[in-house]
């Protein structure tokens, strides 16, 4: 009897660590996916030249890894709001340092775009 309870709560640890995995994966993934998308956009729209891709898509990862860390964590919307303008201070300041300033400008032109395309990889 003890045996057979031993190997249920191994088990059932086993499939608890895999729905973690899983949902884990399936969240980076889907930031990757963003990322890479906005970083493209943002290449095309802004000449970058490959080292500034390379940096402005770790800036864009580490942008939507935290926003959805944040949106799975903070249950109060105030506060989740604040850490997410937070994190969107964070990026900017990133963004600044590797363009330009005339790629700056043009991407401040166009950042409501490049904005509302990320968020539809935030969930």
């Amino acid at each position: 009897m003890k045996n057979i309870t031993r190997i249920l709560k191994t088990a059932i640890t086993i499939i608890v660590l895999l729905l973690a995995f899983t949902t884990t994966a399936s969240a980076q993934s889907k930031a990757d996916e963003g990322a890479v998308a906005v970083t493209v956009q943002m290449k095309k729209e802004l000449s970058l030249n490959d080292s500034q891709y390379s940096k402005v898509l770790q800036i864009n990862k580490d942008y939507l890894n935290s926003v959805i860390k944040a949106n799975k964590t903070e249950k109060s919307v105030p506060v989740r709001n604040k850490r997410v303008k937070m994190i969107s201070a964070s990026r900017e300041k990133k963004l600044k340092s590797v363009l330009t300033d005339g790629q700056y400008r043009t991407y401040a032109a166009t950042r409501a775009k490049n904005q509302e395309m990320l968020e539809k990889y935030q969930e």
